[in-house]
């Protein structure tokens, strides 16, 4: 879950880095003075309990990937 949790795009979490090179310098450059209060609000949705679906849903599918990889039950890994 934490794997999934650092992929969202939102600073200062690592999918923050892979959507700022995506973006053109022009929208970037609006994004960037607001930066170190998105952790705040991504903070707040997790603590409301927003984030949990999402997340989780996401988290399924890659553990059932990994399980279906290795073909071990989950007890194993």
């Amino acid at each position: 879950i934490l794997a999934v949790f650092n992929l969202i795009p939102i600073p200062p979490l690592d999918g923050s880095k892979v959507l700022y090179a995506c973006l053109p310098d022009r929208i970037l450059y609006k994004f960037i003075p607001y930066e170190r209060y998105f952790i705040l609000i991504v903070l707040a949705l997790m603590w409301v309990g927003v984030l949990s679906y999402p997340i989780n849903f996401i988290a399924n599918y890659i553990y059932n990937g990994i399980m279906w990889l290795t073909g071990l039950p989950f007890s194993f890994l």
